[in-house]
């Protein structure tokens, strides 16, 4: 793994002349999925997380330059390692809280130079992060845009604090749209929550409205460009923890494709 020092990772960007770029087809994604590199812990999430169909919506391409945003312990970020190949970069970012809960597995994951084209951030606000500008083909969000709003939580019975203020959204994605190429994509995915529940729902169900998602973003200058509907679930009733038996694994989750405005129709 190529260790986070942010000047020492943009220098190590592959120059890849994009007409090169090939899409990486869904067969690919699942021969991916099936490889024996991969944990076995993993592959037990791919029927509920349907990450051959996920990547395939972002249009990954080998020689891609990813951001894989609040990437916990690497689940994505290294099937997006697979899918760029060795001309390509994924940027594993983590800010202080989901370091707190997914860096001891991003840590491990990235060992000995395993996945050698995965960058990591860690512990660093979205707002902070310092690469070049236009320089991301595909910034990536994966059922963590409620984790802007977690500020606390219940455990045994008493308030635990999370993060001091929500995260500046319009800061954050301000600095996302920077990083993106003008042909780039925002693709964001989360648990739904109840219309009107606000950020309610991110504390105490780690859900989010999708309506607040658009707003936000649409403030900043992104459009959504692109929807999918196979992460949805109607017998989800939006209402239980994502963590609760009943629906854990089966919760209701859209996915967005956001451009920037000279980019409508996305990649």
């Amino acid at each position: 793994m190529k260790f986070l020092l942010i000047i020492a990772a943009v220098l190590m960007f592959k120059p890849v002349d994009v007409l090169s770029k090939v899409i990486v087809t869904e067969l690919t994604l699942t021969e991916i999925l099936d490889s024996k590199e991969r944990y076995p812990k993993d592959k037990v999430r791919d029927l509920d997380r349907k990450p051959a169909k996920v990547l395939k919506f972002s249009g990954v391409s080998i020689g891609h330059n990813i951001l894989d945003i609040y990437s916990g312990g690497g689940w994505y970020s290294e099937l997006f390692s697979k899918a760029v190949g060795k001309n390509g970069n994924v940027f594993a970012h983590n800010d202080e809280l989901t370091w707190r809960f997914g860096g001891n597995e991003m840590k491990k994951r990235t060992s000995n130079n395993r996945l050698e084209n995965i960058i990591r951030i860690d512990q660093v606000p979205i707002a902070d992060i310092n690469l070049p500008a236009k320089s991301i083909d595909i910034a990536f969000m994966a059922i963590n845009y409620h984790d802007l709003f977690f500020t606390s939580r219940i455990k045994n019975g008493e308030k635990e604090l999370m993060r001091n203020e929500v995260v500046d959204y319009q800061k954050a994605f301000t600095n996302v749209k920077r990083l993106l190429k003008d042909n780039g994509v925002l693709i964001v995915t989360d648990h739904i929550a109840q219309k009107g529940s606000g950020y309610q729902a991110a504390n105490e169900l780690h859900r989010i409205d999708p309506n607040i998602v658009i707003h936000q973003l649409n403030q900043v200058g992104f459009q959504l460009v692109e929807e999918a509907f196979y992460l949805r679930n109607p017998k989800d009733e939006l209402n239980l923890l994502v963590f609760d038996e009943k629906i854990r694994g089966k919760t209701s989750r859209f996915i967005y494709k956001f451009a920037k405005p000279s980019n409508r129709h996305g990649i």
